[in-house]
């Protein structure tokens, strides 16, 4: 099983797939008018281990957002499953994998510009957690930039796991091939407008261009990414809340 912490296979295989897309380094001069723009910024996640020395205070960036073309009728990515009567054009694929090109770097985040195919698209995973148990879908049309606005990603810790720190590192290297192996959690992403202080967007040809997203909560589909799969909120995180909410553990089980 492979948790949040390991997902840099995954996310190596998925950059070596055809894709979807291309993800851009620079603004292009002139936007295709027969394209569809995705635009997402990464606040880097601290580092658990930053106490270890020589640790860096953040995690590099090694595993991201992954989108898929939905099929909203069929209620699964399309031309796989149950939307396997509703294919792609050929030479297009349904899955674009998370590729680590980002526009825009800052000392805490990462703005990435995807261009894709104008369709209906869903949030299918970060890394090699699939959010099949619910997603968000959003419609990409012609000649637009769809601002996904700031993403952050977190471990979905269930009760009792415990994250990892530099202690526990140092014991998996004393211990060896002995050594208990570490509790692992998929993850749930957050996503929050670009406001002050973010990455701003480039000037160019984008400005006029760009439009917040209209996410639509409810997508769900085949785990297709072949790790962990969990709700986009977290299923973990939502028991959490509720039972905060309520006082009553009897109704933090998960959903």
């Amino acid at each position: 099983m492979r948790g949040f912490f390991a997902t840099a296979g995954a996310a190596i295989a998925l950059s070596a797939a055809p894709a979807a897309g291309e993800t851009l380094k620079a603004v292009p001069k002139q936007l295709n008018p027969a394209k569809a723009y995705i635009l997402v910024e990464y606040k880097l996640q601290a580092n658990p281990l930053a106490g270890f020395p020589g640790s860096r205070k953040t995690i590099p960036l090694m595993a991201g957002l992954v989108f898929a073309r939905y099929d909203a009728e069929r209620s699964d990515v399309r031309g796989m499953g149950k939307a396997a009567a509703h294919p792609l054009p050929p030479k297009q694929v349904a899955i674009e994998g998370f590729r680590n090109r980002p526009l825009v770097k800052s000392k805490d985040a990462r703005l990435f510009l995807i261009e894709v195919e104008p369709d209906l698209w869903v949030v299918q995973g970060f890394g090699s957690t699939s959010f099949s148990l619910g997603s968000y879908m959003f419609q990409l049309d012609p000649g637009t930039v769809t601002d996904l606005g700031v993403v952050s990603a977190e471990a979905d810790w269930a009760e009792g796991d415990t994250p990892p720190n530099a202690g526990h590192i140092l014991g998996a290297a004393l211990a060896g091939p002995f050594a208990k192996r570490p509790d692992v959690a998929p993850a749930r992403v957050t996503f929050r407008p670009r406001a002050s202080g973010d990455i701003p967007v480039p000037a160019g040809p984008l400005d006029s261009k760009v439009r917040p997203v209209s996410f639509t909560p409810g997508a769900k589909f085949g785990n297709y990414l072949g790790g962990l799969v969990n709700r986009i909120e977290g299923v973990n995180h939502l028991a959490k809340v509720k039972a905060s909410s309520s006082g009553s553990p009897e109704d933090s089980g998960s959903e």
